[in-house]
């Protein structure tokens, strides 16, 4: 074991041990791999030191000892990891006019699957990961894996939770045909270019019917993921009905890992917030059951987080109410916050 400063820190260390803040609450569990994103919240709370794990500790400690949760977590990251390099080289055969390869996909998508199985607490993991370059084949990462975990909660069968991971990672394919400029803007797009960027549905679904390797579900869910109950979506306009299951399920996970990302043009938003408003647009542009049910569903993840509060304190989260999966009960310095009465504070961000 080591106690080092936190300008000594780097990604990928390991707490030794749990980290208990002066308020009492739980900070970091023994076993954290840090990533940058914590360690800038380490150097904000002015901590001065942390045990962390050495080469040493890991020859005398068994990985058995690890707690499970960091165990799961390093098994999450490998995955994921791996999984990129699957996403980019599919991308890369696009863009170079290749005929598309499943053979990668069905793997991963198995992997993916196999995983959620075992464990469906992958929210929490997805957000120790923040990625500005590359977007996209994360964001595809996310996607399928949020899709294929939406379709579990669905009770959907196995054959449509593989479905819905292709979708997940086929849906943005079309933006191989967007050019890079608009792509890549820092800004908001001006009118011009938002009309060709609404064009990537189509751009992916004629990628995908060329190929002729999906079934037509993938392609509809690909296609239509843009798509919105009140006809207020691209590119065809769509409501309702007419709109296909999995491109009903693909817009959640779409707009729950977009708006949780840092991008070019943007922060991420604080994820109670991004809970909010699919919850908000559940009323008219997005299905109202498939958007409870995610919330539902990912509030469960929510409990015991520890969270950074707009005030600057930290707090860990308590409670979620079932009816009102976006407005949790967080305990913050002995203090018992609830913020389904709570408006001048709010959540910034899930930190451990």
């Amino acid at each position: 074991m080591a106690y080092l400063k936190a300008e000594e820190l780097r990604p990928g260390m390991r707490l030794k041990s749990d980290f208990i803040n002066e308020g009492g609450t739980l900070f970091l569990a023994e076993g954290t791999t840090l990533t940058s994103n914590m360690i800038e919240r380490i150097k904000d709370l002015n901590i001065p030191y942390l045990s962390i794990v050495t080469d040493t500790d890991v020859k005398e400690r068994p990985s058995r000892n690890k707690t499970a949760y960091a165990v799961k977590t390093e098994q999450f990251l490998k995955v994921y990891n791996e999984s990129n390099k699957v996403i980019k080289e599919l991308f890369d055969s696009v863009q170079s006019g290749r005929m598309l390869n499943l053979d990668g996909i069905r793997e991963t998508v198995s992997v993916f699957i196999d995983l959620i199985n075992d464990d469906e607490n992958i929210v929490p993991k997805l957000q120790q990961i923040h990625i500005t370059d590359e977007y996209t084949y994360y964001h595809s990462i996310n996607v399928s894996l949020l899709a294929i975990l939406m379709g579990k909660w669905l009770k959907m069968p196995e054959k449509d939770l593989r479905k819905l991971g292709y979708t997940g990672v086929f849906h943005d394919i079309g933006k191989c045909r967007v050019p890079p400029e608009i792509l890549n803007k820092p800004d908001n797009l001006d009118e011009r270019e938002w009309n060709i960027m609404k064009q990537h549905p189509i751009y992916g679904y004629n990628i995908l019917k060329k190929n002729n390797i999906l079934s037509n579900d993938v392609l509809m869910g690909a296609l239509m993921h843009h798509e919105r109950e009140d006809g207020s979506g691209y590119p065809l306009g769509l409501k309702g009905e007419k709109i296909h299951t999995y491109g009903k399920i693909v817009a959640v996970a779409d707009i729950f890992d977009a708006m949780m990302s840092d991008r070019v043009y943007r922060k991420k938003r604080p994820p109670f917030k991004v809970a909010e408003y699919i919850s908000d647009r559940s009323f008219d542009s997005l299905d109202p059951y498939i958007s409870r049910v995610f919330l539902q569903g990912i509030s469960r993840f929510f409990v015991g987080n520890i969270v950074r509060l707009s005030d600057g304190r930290i707090g860990k989260v308590i409670y979620i109410y079932p009816q009102q999966p976006t407005k949790p009960v967080v305990l913050a310095g002995g203090e018992f916050l609830d913020f389904s009465k709570e408006s001048d504070i709010t959540i910034v961000e899930i930190i451990g």
